[in-house]
């Protein structure tokens, strides 16, 4: 794992820890600041993906606007995690708007989603590798 893979686990979990931290502060019972701290700041890191892919997308990918050159810094991190299932075809963009996805598609199954009304995937997983192995 690279440095910078390395990094993007760092920034997803100190992300991660920051929102528990704040529901919990907020009066949020404990599981619920798991579930809720898990969705926000999966939620978080997608939308700074999918902004950079916008950015890129509408800017490009060689100017250097003062935002765009932190935005490129927090999520670099990001995109490394998951270059080893990036497809290389992938132009800059589509290659941040892919792992946007990811992320949310990661958060659904870890965390559900209460807007979708959608449950943990992991717990319905979970439940039916217990009712075929029992």
């Amino acid at each position: 794992m690279s440095k910078l893979a390395l990094r993007g686990l760092i920034i997803v979990s100190l992300t991660y820890m920051a929102a528990v931290v704040t529901f919990l502060l907020g009066g949020a019972p404990g599981m619920v600041a798991v579930f809720l701290g898990g969705t926000y700041a999966l939620t978080a890191l997608a939308a700074l993906l999918f902004s950079r892919g916008l950015l890129e997308f509408v800017v490009g990918v060689d100017r250097e606007i003062a935002f765009f050159v932190v935005l490129k810094k927090v999520t670099d991190p990001l995109l490394a995690l998951f270059d080893p299932i990036t497809p290389g075809f992938l132009l800059p963009f589509a290659a941040s708007l892919y792992t946007a996805f990811l992320f949310f598609f990661f958060k659904v199954f870890l965390f559900g989603d209460a807007f979708l009304g959608l449950p943990p995937l992991f717990i319905v997983l979970v439940a039916l590798v217990m009712t075929l192995f029992a």
